[in-house]
């Protein structure tokens, strides 16, 4: 008897702390992603202020889709993906070659195991890339590749932030 009180005692005390650990976890995830969408949009990037209309398709066939590919406020978002499936504007990064820019942005959708990779060149009025989409299931795992390529339409200074 004395035994299966203190098994009991156990399972009561793991519950308890389970329980205050996700009540935690739970206060806590609003504050960190303020944060993060705070920072977000208070930085700027150097490509900042770029605008490309253009097209995207399967890897290796004819880009059918239209699309607008803009820099704003430190990110990068494909309006093509963000209009259909709801992925978000996200920080992109850079790399100088001579007189290219390379870029690498990558986004998440927010209600599906799914992100999108851009991997794209800048250079002069042009920008062209491969874009990677991969899904996650949990007995596997899909993976698809795009290019994309557009002219400058907009090109505009980056407004900086007054923070």
């Amino acid at each position: 008897m004395q035994r299966t009180g203190r098994v009991f005692a156990c399972f009561v005390g793991i519950l308890l702390i389970a329980a205050s650990w996700l009540a935690f976890a739970t206060l806590a995830l609003p504050v960190l992603a303020d944060a993060n969408e705070t920072k977000t949009n208070s930085v700027s990037g150097p490509l900042d202020g770029m605008t490309f209309t253009g097209a995207l398709g399967p890897h290796g066939k004819p880009k059918d889709v239209e699309d607008t590919f803009v820099f704003a406020n430190g990110t990068f978002v494909s309006k093509e993906c963000e209009q259909r499936c709801k992925y978000p504007a996200r920080p992109y990064f850079i790399r100088k070659l001579g007189n290219k820019t390379e870029f690498v942005s990558e986004t998440q959708c927010p209600y599906k195991d799914a992100k999108i990779i851009w991997r794209g060149t800048i250079q002069g009025d042009t920008i062209e890339g491969i874009s990677t989409w991969t899904i996650r299931r949990w007995y596997w795992t899909v993976e698809n590749k795009f290019e994309f390529s557009g002219k400058l339409v907009k090109q505009s200074t980056p407004v900086k932030s007054s923070d």
